[in-house]
């Protein structure tokens, strides 16, 4: 057995070997035309074997984080950094990728410029890092648009909504119509996206997809409405100004109408005559941002107010006269247009009768599928409409619930939900508005059929999957289930018209089958289509009770 000598005996480490950088050296010319082109590789020596005083004590291999530095200047004042993993000691840069990095320390586009790269090698946080030696590249960056931030759903999909950056400075706001709680990435002309860094208790900071850091989606306070939103990428931070009301004033008086899906206010007013009315636009909002958090207690009053033109308004803490053009007497719309973030507009438009409320296509039922996705609540799993009047909605889902669900009209609408009334099963009950987590059943397939107009659901397991009607043949055919949980398929020969289109059955039941159309598969509705269109021959029939589809696929001969 050994000992130290006494409590006091510490063992150095000058850290990891010197580092040497090389790569490309000629000049670059990226081209827009060929973003997956290879662009720039960067390598470097092992530096992860490091030494101590005691030579009896093993240093850990790999124990060096080497981070790749890109700089607009020799001094490497601001720098966008790659964190590289264990064990990697080189590194390659498409068109894409070299243009994004270039672009984010700064290099204008359509001009050669030089970019400095270097490794920083370093052992612990409260160490030194050693540099390498200092890679000078020319690039010449295509041109991209960081004007527009663009606001990505939970699931990074593109939703047509924007954040402006006026003077591409990586400072992006807005107004965006959010629900309650509702989560969103910010993706960058050059590619970049941001999100929440990833850390609990820390909701309004930020991390990028280039950080190297786990990165969550940001999620907005419990009210649903207008968030007046700044995303600030060089401060790693973001903030959300929830708007409740907007009051008018002057010629024309009265409380503002938010609509969240169009972005715009409106009130209602009757014009007496044709004229220029002189109004001012103001209310009073709350502040969410990093000294906030989400608690609504914390939330800090605001004034709020629009000043400039009607074709060009200026927002911010105070409010100013604002001339608006009434064309003629009549019922007339008093509306404040938010949706483009370039342009704010306010102006006197006709009076409509409220719309009717669109049918939602889809109910979503997040907390179904917990118990296989770590915890997570999503909006992965749907019913499809096959009742518009009755607001009816069926389908299949694969449960595996730990704390029950429950359904919503939107995604990302947090607070606008239906709940189940005390006395409900996981098989069937009532349902209301707001109502408590509904029960979920034993884990498994079922088909849900769901009535809001009656506001009721009923669960059936799936047993069984069969299909009919095929050939005009009424006979019924098993189907074999795949992997995939609710995706079945039957390898089926087409040789004559199917009049009356094909029909999916669950459990064997006529009363519990899918028909459909167009690969669309709906609960209770007349056979699909599509066989007729094929040439006589063998397929594979595949649905997808899950997702709600349905289609052929030629087999090979």
């Amino acid at each position: 057995m050994m000992s130290c000598s006494n409590d006091g005996d510490t063992i150095y480490t000058t850290g990891g070997d010197d580092l040497t950088l090389n790569g490309t050296s000629q000049d670059i010319v990226l081209d827009y035309n060929q973003l997956d082109a290879l662009a720039l590789s960067l390598y470097w020596n092992d530096n992860s074997l490091i030494s101590t005083s005691d030579p009896r004590v093993a240093a850990p291999k790999h124990a060096v984080i080497n981070t790749i530095q890109f700089s607009a200047d020799e001094s490497f004042t601001n720098t966008v950094n790659f964190i590289m993993e264990n064990g990697v000691y080189q590194k390659q840069f498409t068109v894409e990728e070299l243009n994004n990095t270039v672009g984010r320390v700064g290099i204008e586009g359509g001009k050669a410029s030089p970019v400095y790269i270097r490794i920083a090698g370093q052992l612990a946080n409260n160490m030194t890092p050693q540099y390498s030696n200092t890679l000078t590249v020319q690039v010449t960056p295509y041109v991209i648009d960081m004007t527009l931030g663009h606001y990505l759903t939970s699931s990074k999909e593109d939703t047509g909504k924007n954040l402006y950056s006026a003077d591409s400075d990586g400072i992006y706001k807005g107004f965006i119509g959010a629900g309650a709680w509702e989560n969103w990435y910010l993706q960058e002309g050059n590619g970049v996206i941001w999100g929440n860094d990833g850390n609990t208790g820390t909701s309004f900071m930020m991390t990028s997809s280039e950080s190297g850091i786990d990165m969550w989606n940001y999620w907005y306070p419990g009210g649903t409405g207008c968030y007046y939103t700044i995303v600030d990428t060089p401060a790693n931070e973001w903030s959300a100004l929830f708007i409740p009301a907007l009051t008018v004033s002057g010629d024309i008086q009265g409380e503002m109408v938010y609509d969240r899906k169009t972005n715009t206010w409106t009130l209602n007013f009757t014009a007496t005559e044709a004229k220029t009315a002189e109004i001012t636009i103001s209310g009073t909002g709350k502040q969410y941002n990093v000294s906030t958090g989400t608690d609504d207690s914390a939330a800090v009053d605001s004034p709020v107010g629009f000043g400039g033109t009607s074709d060009h308004l200026d927002f911010g803490t105070s409010t100013t006269t604002i001339s608006v053009s009434i064309p003629e007497a009549g019922e007339k719309a008093l509306e404040l247009n938010l949706s483009d973030p370039t342009q704010w507009t306010v102006q006197v438009v006709n009076a409509s009768n409220t719309p009717e409320e669109t049918v939602s296509q889809h109910l979503f039922l997040s907390g179904i599928d917990d118990g296989i996705n770590g915890g997570n609540w999503t909006f992965d799993n749907y019913l499809v409409v096959y009742n518009e009047d009755n607001l009816n909605y069926g389908g299949v889902c694969n449960v595996n619930s730990t704390e029950g669900y429950r359904l919503y009209k939107e995604v990302n609408l947090w607070d606008d939900y239906y709940g189940m009334v005390d006395g409900g099963t996981g098989l069937e009950g009532s349902l209301s508005e707001g109502g408590s987590t509904i029960t979920a059943p034993e884990a498994g397939l079922y088909v849900f059929d769901v009535s809001l107009s009656g506001k009721t659901y009923h669960l059936y397991p799936v047993t069984s999957v069969s299909y009919t009607g095929l050939n005009d043949n009424w006979d019924v055919t098993a189907m074999q289930a795949t992997a995939e949980a609710g995706v079945y398929t039957a390898q089926v020969t087409k040789s004559a018209n199917t009049p009356y289109g094909v029909k999916v059955l669950i459990n064997g039941s006529w009363d519990l089958a899918f028909g459909g159309g167009s690969g669309v598969l709906r609960l209770y509705q007349d056979g699909f289509d599509g066989d007729n269109d094929l040439a006589n021959g063998t397929y594979t029939l595949t649905v997808d009770l899950c997702k709600g589809t349905y289609s052929y696929t030629a087999n090979n001969q």
